[in-house]
């Protein structure tokens, strides 16, 4: 991760906010989707010369950079099999949407989420949705917790093997790194909304929660919502040239006059050895799509995504949860999720979806990062990201991600290629019989 760290818009430290996290539906009343119901909490829906201040900056990204937008986990990564066994076991999907109408305060939750489409055509066609991620992203955790007596205390295990094998760190954040716009345009500010869908489903071990607010049809022989809940954030950037001086030593990708766009070749540069807690991740770098949704022009009837993709993917499927604390099988799957890749990776390109990527946030404890690339789905990605900020119900941060080339330890070249198939993991159809929302 690259350059000084930006923040969500209207900020507070994790612990100190009057009203961190923004639930949709709210508690309290019926859990359906209503057309009163606003995208994002109060204090985001306008962008003001208050939203952002030296302490809690804006990012600067240029067209086609990479940020990372981080966040707490919460627990609901590492102890939700015991807490929680009928969460999906991706722990949820973010669904990130770009617009340059910077003004939330009209908008509606049903205005956007599920509405904006790949294509910028859905909806009320005022925003585009960017990419889609799971909410663990393989390799994040909490610090580990310790009972009265001192000693630490892993309900589900995860938290243990990830700090051990994966991170090496006491606490790590999680994020969701997303492209800006190669058609970003400089001088203005480029809002990025981050939606996380993290509904109770009717069985345990689904893969990934359905994206159609009708999915609570009990009438299915498929998995249904049987309680929705989803939480909002926001991020804004200011897009700068790419060759300007507040990009630091590392520029925008476009910055090198010599070369177009449309000649940048097809492939990554990640730095693997690079530590976990200053770098992207280069799954979510390759692959815009790592859920697969009809918003993003796949042909599915609701979401389906590669369990390669899905850090715990030995958890799909399970009717009853292993016994906890997890062990064995269900915990080595995670470190492959990071191995360098022999061969390439194959990225998702929906049809009807337009080559340029967008980013947003969440109310945990987040952080946005820039990550350095140079097209949208196709890009030589040199593994820079600039650092956002910190903000969201958890405290979001948001962050380029990358380290210069002169500086990777190593690099692994890989090729982005289309898939012919997919691997189906869920899919929830039928007719709706009961609705959340019209």
């Amino acid at each position: 991760m690259i350059g000084a760290p930006g923040f969500d818009r209207a900020h507070f430290e994790r612990g100190t906010g009057p009203q961190e996290d923004y639930l949709v539906p709210p508690n309290g009343g019926a859990k359906v989707f209503t057309p009163d119901l606003k995208l994002v909490k109060e204090s985001q829906r306008r962008l003001t010369d208050s939203s952002y201040s030296q302490q809690f900056p804006k990012l600067k990204a240029a067209p086609g950079d990479f940020v990372a937008i981080q966040y707490a986990e919460n627990g609901h990564v590492t102890k939700s099999d015991g807490t929680n066994p009928n969460k999906p076991i991706n722990r949820g999907t973010i669904y990130l949407y770009g617009t340059t109408e910077n003004d939330l305060s009209s908008t509606s939750f049903i205005d956007v989420h599920l509405k904006w489409t790949a294509d910028g055509k859905g909806g009320n066609g005022k925003g585009k949705l960017l990419a889609t991620r799971n909410y663990d992203d393989g390799q994040c955790h909490e610090a580990e917790p310790r009972g009265p007596d001192g000693k630490s205390f892993d309900s589900d295990g995860i938290l243990s093997y990830r700090k051990s094998h994966i991170s090496n760190a006491e606490a790590l954040l999680c994020q969701s790194d997303v492209q800006i716009p190669l058609d970003a345009e400089v001088g203005k500010t480029y809002t990025i909304i981050w939606v996380w869908d993290w509904p109770d489903m009717s069985a345990q071990g689904v893969a990934v929660p359905p994206a159609d607010y009708h999915a609570n049809q009990t009438n299915s022989d498929e998995p249904y919502v049987t309680v929705p809940e989803s939480y909002t954030g926001v991020v804004d950037y200011d897009i700068v040239d790419p060759c300007d001086d507040s990009l630091g030593s590392v520029k925008g990708p476009t910055c090198n006059k010599k070369r177009s766009v449309s000649s940048i070749v097809n492939n990554i540069r990640f730095a693997f050895k690079q530590d976990p807690t200053q770098r992207g991740i280069q799954r979510q770098m390759v692959n815009p799509w790592m859920v697969q949704v009809p918003q993003a022009g796949f042909k599915v009837k609701s979401a389906r995504a590669d369990p390669d993709n899905i850090p715990l993917k030995s958890l799909i499927g399970l009717s009853k949860k292993p016994e906890l604390p997890l062990k064995g099988k269900f915990l080595e799957v995670q470190a492959k999720y990071f191995e360098a890749p022999s061969s390439s990776i194959p990225v998702p390109v929906p049809s009807a979806t337009p080559s340029t990527v967008r980013n947003p946030i969440k109310n945990p404890a987040t952080t946005s990062t820039r990550t350095r690339t140079r097209s949208a789905t196709r890009s030589a990605i040199r593994s820079a990201t600039r650092s956002a900020t910190r903000s969201l119900a958890t405290s979001p941060v948001a962050c380029v991600t990358g380290v210069p080339a002169s500086k990777a330890p190593k690099f692994v070249t890989v090729t982005v290629t289309v898939p012919e198939t997919i691997v189906t993991v869920t899919q929830f159809v039928a007719a709706a019989k009961k609705s959340n929302s019209p």
